[in-house]
């Protein structure tokens, strides 16, 4: 690989996103406008909910609680705990969206005809799906507090819910959506490399560029890390609009935060080469760009709902998508002051995503056209 060459591809690009004002706007500003409208927009009922439970009471009762509360898909009893610091552990690797702590004293108190208290943690980095589960785990509780109050002729309700959220306490959904919006807002400079690439074969100037000795390697990461560096700019401006405007609190480090991003940005990037490898037009890049990235990004990636564990398909298609690693990273960081070392998978995983795709765009670079 020439350097030579490679600095010649790079200062043509930079130059272009530059001087062409629409693509400066489309990978610096336009990513903090769409976080902006975004993050006053959505919400949706939240299904198949992760369930964790530290029953420290092990007792007939609560296992028929626990099995009243997950006698459907909506709550899916996953992993157990046996204590705080296992349940946090499960929450911050994103295991379970809910936990609960069962008293010891739990079926005594209950016959005894005493109020059981039990608490209910949730993840409150995803205030959209913490706020509906622990209202319908609340309604659930109702309900076995009036099947057992009937079997026992009681009246007054036996079981107490106290409820806490962590890492954001007030369950405020800004908190959670902002940096859950990020991944999509940052699709725009991945839109914008398939548009340059295909605009060149359009007007004809990849024509010229394939009499030079220019190799794929050195065509392609030429594309690659302008679109890298711009995409960083809009994050940078994205990420201060998050912490100045909707005052979301940065936990972590914004050192992890870049790195990680870059990640983001290179596996959206590396998958976006190779897909514009086959596209020869505008129109059509944009169409798949929105189709393939942005829509389902929205629906699948966790960013609103949990990802459906139920469908095969659409599971894997979730991981596919750079933005469900990312999601898990901005949040973690935001409010879960999570860092590399607790990211390390989500962040190699974000290096496979983009590696691969390049490696094969290389592959299949060919200097004619079609």
């Amino acid at each position: 690989m020439s350097f030579h060459r490679l600095w010649a591809i790079l200062h043509k690009e930079f130059r272009h996103i530059w001087r062409d004002k629409r693509t400066l706007f489309l990978v610096t500003l336009s990513p903090a406008i769409m976080l902006f409208t975004f993050a006053y927009l959505f919400a949706l009922e939240v299904q198949n909910v992760r369930l964790g439970v530290w029953d420290m009471d092990q007792s007939k009762l609560s296992r028929q609680f626990i099995a009243s509360i997950t006698a459907d898909d909506k709550f899916q009893l996953t992993t157990p705990l046996t204590s705080y610091q296992s349940a946090r552990d499960a929450m911050m690797n994103s295991s379970i969206h809910l936990a609960v702590i069962i008293p010891p004293n739990f079926e005594a108190k209950l016959i005894a005809g005493e109020l059981s208290p039990i608490q209910i943690v949730a993840d409150g980095s995803d205030s959209v799906t913490a706020s509906q589960t622990v209202a319908r785990f609340r309604q659930r509780a109702v309900d076995f507090n009036q099947r057992i109050s009937a079997t026992d002729g009681n009246i007054a309700p036996l079981i107490s819910v106290q409820t806490q959220a962590w890492y954001n306490r007030e369950l405020n959904s800004t908190n959670s959506m902002v940096p859950g919006l990020l991944p999509i807002v940052l699709i725009l400079p991945t839109l914008a490399i398939a548009l340059a690439v295909t605009r060149e074969k359009e007007l004809g100037s990849f024509e010229t560029l394939a009499t030079t000795p220019i190799r794929a390697a050195e065509y392609l990461i030429g594309k690659l890390v302008p679109y890298i560096v711009f995409g960083l700019v809009s994050a940078g401006v994205a990420i201060l609009l998050a912490l100045i405007w909707f005052r979301v609190p940065l936990r972590g480090s914004p050192i992890d935060l870049l790195i990680l991003t870059t990640f983001y940005l290179f596996a959206s990037l590396g998958e976006t080469l190779l897909l514009s490898s086959f596209l020869t037009s505008q129109g059509t890049a944009m169409r798949v760009i929105l189709l393939i990235f942005f829509l389902p990004s929205f629906f699948m990636a966790g960013i609103i709902l949990p990802i459906d564990t139920r469908s095969g398909i659409a599971q894997a298609a979730s991981f596919v998508l750079p933005a469900t690693q990312y999601v898990q990273m901005s949040r973690g960081i935001f409010l879960k002051a999570m860092g590399i070392p607790e990211l390390f998978y989500q962040a190699i995983y974000l290096l496979a995503l983009g590696s691969v795709p390049t490696v094969i765009a290389m592959l299949l670079f060919k200097k004619q056209v079609d």
